[in-house]
């Protein structure tokens, strides 16, 4: 079933209080989120852990493979929590009574296994599911009734939100500290990271909750910090460890941005099968993900208005070719998930300011002709608008 905002708040707070139930009513959970998650993804695994560490539940989080070392502080936190992070296997899968999946636009998206997949289609498993996308091929993973899936910066925010509504029930959560700063921490780097500080947002409403949910956050991370301590204290101290490059990723980086091609309203880069193969050989699929994303923004910033990166993904790990595009902080009355309907893209999503798109590899004879065609397309569209 398509994705769809909850009508009212009154609907938002049943379900609200649906999955507070469950959280409190049941004990053993795993936590899943997207395949080659991002920062927010990352963020909401941590955040939800420790929401359910606080309420003295059995959880494990599931990552199909080791995660960016810039997230390293994150995982660091699970473990000084004592919570249980499987790679790629994962034991027991039938011990779980509850299964979280976060930041996941589709069920065919979700990071998994063969004993994962068994485990959602068991019956008596409980399926929550916390998610912000709302992209028109974004398909419900979770149970109808406990899905809190609505228009916010990040899933984070989300979580924020449920986090707020618990502190309220005094008597049901007596001496219970949800402010605590790991998971602020947590909470914080998911809303910064997915909107990069705001500037992905268009819309009053996501406006409006990313400065309430982001500053009452932000206050309590600066609350909770000893002063003259090297933690990180603040949303931008926390946006700016996000941005950070590692070696590889630099010289990944650099290498790509030689490539540029400018046109009016978009810079791209396009990325043939054979250049594509020799970056995964050497830099390894997360990597690429993560940098495809950094220089697509970089490009939007520099063109004032659009950036995008096309490659080949590693034919190991899919059958597609990959478009990742992004909106500049200058351009913000276009939404992007617009633009992905002009183009009639069937596979693809995200967010008003960043979306993912792809085409099957045997649908592209030629990747530079075909970007360029979409490139084309995309000029034609900014133009109809006046934009």
């Amino acid at each position: 079933m398509t994705k769809k905002e909850i009508p009212t708040v009154a609907g938002k707070n049943r379900i609200v209080r649906r999955i507070i139930d469950a959280l409190v009513e049941r004990d053993s959970f795993l936590l899943l989120g997207h395949k080659d998650p991002d920062t927010d993804c990352i963020a909401s695994l941590v955040a939800f852990a420790l929401l359910l560490n606080k309420l003295n539940k059995e959880i494990t989080i599931f990552l199909a493979a080791p995660v960016m070392p810039q997230f390293s502080y994150l995982l660091a936190i699970c473990k000084y929590n004592g919570i249980g992070i499987s790679y790629g296997t994962l034991g027991a899968p039938a011990s779980y009574s509850t299964v979280v999946i976060l930041d996941t636009p589709k069920p065919d998206m979700i990071a998994l296994n063969g004993d994962i997949a068994a485990l959602l289609a068991a019956p008596g498993v409980l399926k929550i599911e916390i998610d912000h996308h709302l992209a028109s091929d974004a398909q419900y993973a979770g149970d109808g009734d406990y899905c809190l899936v609505s228009q916010a910066s990040s899933t984070c925010e989300l979580i924020g939100y449920l986090i707020l509504k618990m502190s309220k029930q005094g008597e049901r959560f007596k001496g219970t500290d949800f402010f605590t700063r790991n998971l602020v921490l947590a909470v914080l780097t998911g809303i910064v990271g997915d909107s990069q500080m705001g500037r992905y947002l268009k819309t009053r409403k996501e406006r409006f909750y990313y400065k309430l949910i982001g500053n009452i956050f932000n206050k309590r991370l600066v609350e909770k910090t000893l002063k003259g301590s090297k933690n990180l204290s603040t949303m931008e101290a926390v946006f700016d460890v996000i941005r950070n490059f590692s070696v590889q990723e630099k010289h990944c980086y650099d290498g790509i941005m030689k490539l540029k091609n400018s046109a009016s309203s978009i810079h791209y880069i396009c990325l043939d099968e054979g250049q594509s193969a020799e970056l995964f050989k050497t830099y390894g699929a997360e990597l690429i993900v993560n940098v495809s994303k950094a220089a697509a923004d970089s490009l939007a910033e520099d063109c004032k208005k659009l950036g995008m990166v096309a490659y080949y993904d590693d034919p190991a790990l899919s059958g597609f070719v990959q478009f990742r595009l992004r909106r500049s902080a200058y351009y913000l009355h276009t939404d992007l998930r617009e633009l992905l309907a002009g183009l009639k893209v069937e596979n693809g999503g995200g967010h008003p300011g960043a979306v993912g798109f792809r085409y099957k590899r045997e649908e592209i004879k030629d990747i530079r002709s075909f970007t360029a065609d979409i490139v084309g397309r995309i000029e034609a569209l900014v133009e109809s608008a006046g934009r």
